[in-house]
């Protein structure tokens, strides 16, 4: 996966990140469509508002979604399987 890490102790504020050039704008408009303000800027950033613990999962996984490999989001996928069928989930049920 691309190095985009969000800082280690987040607490309420506005954090510059380093995206790849050609993601921000889509990551940007996504944060954007979650309620998350955030802002592309001129010197090739992205300006994201987090305030609450929830907003900062968003912004992470919103950053994976769009920066990860193939292959590392089809183990995620596969690793969440796994862990509803260990907690009882069947066939397309959650657990």
């Amino acid at each position: 996966m691309n190095s985009v890490s969000l800082p280690a102790n987040v607490s309420s504020g506005s954090y510059r990140l380093d995206i790849p050039f050609g993601e921000r704008w889509r990551i940007c408009r996504r944060l954007l469509e979650l309620g998350i303000p955030s802002v592309c800027t001129g010197d090739g950033g992205l300006q994201v508002e987090m305030n609450t613990l929830l907003a900062a999962l968003q912004v992470r996984s919103v950053i994976q979604q769009h920066t990860a490999r193939r292959q590392e989001l089809v183990q995620g996928l596969e690793t969440c399987w796994q862990l509803n069928i260990q907690a009882g989930g069947q066939d397309g049920q959650v657990a």
